[in-house]
């Protein structure tokens, strides 16, 4: 017997396998190529380079994301990561399906595919930790508490502080921290 929730839970999610096949068959009909910026290509490699796709929302390691994954990818590329065409969230489909022919496949037949929120909220701030972290050298001493470089990093960029994003955000921080030897004040 199907249950309600196991399909509310299924139409809302979409796999990495899944996504590259709608990927594919996006680009067969538009006859278009990717246009996922070189630097947000590099910015997802950093993430591997550093370790957070493998954190959980608390900071434990966990079941880890792949950031060379196309799906990754196009979740960094539409909030704007390694480019300035997209500034809000609701650009990639404002500005971007003008621009992109891929992005315009997505969103007039299969923008569900795009709104996985658990990925997009964790492609965040693993581009936020690496950002945040890539100053501090291992080893080093005498470095703000993680909660401090995380509020400053928000605040320099406006970003709305407190809740779930400043808090898994934070974990990050702290586990790199940890396991680079840095000490805080």
């Amino acid at each position: 017997m199907i249950k309600l929730k196991d399909l509310l839970v299924e139409s809302m999610t979409v796999s990495d396998s899944e996504f590259i096949e709608l990927h594919n068959q996006a680009r067969k009909e538009t006859g278009a190529n990717d246009k996922i910026p070189a630097k947000t290509k590099q910015m997802c490699k950093e993430v591997e380079k550093y370790g957070f796709h493998k954190l959980d929302y608390k900071g434990n390691p966990g079941r880890a994301r792949k950031p060379k994954n196309l799906m990754y990818q196009y979740y960094a590329y539409i909030q704007g990561w390694g480019h300035g065409a997209f500034k809000g969230p609701a650009d990639w489909f404002l500005k971007g399906t003008k621009k992109d022919p891929i992005l315009k496949w997505f969103w007039s037949k299969k923008h569900y595919a795009l709104k996985y929120d658990y990925l997009l909220y964790h492609v965040t701030t693993d581009l936020q930790a690496v950002q945040i972290v890539s100053n501090i050298r291992p080893g080093s001493k005498d470095v703000e508490p993680a909660y401090y470089l995380v509020k400053d990093y928000l605040n320099s960029f406006g970003d709305r502080r407190g809740g779930r994003n400043e808090s898994i955000l934070t974990a990050k921080v702290i586990w790199w921290l940890e396991k680079n030897k840095v000490q805080t004040r």
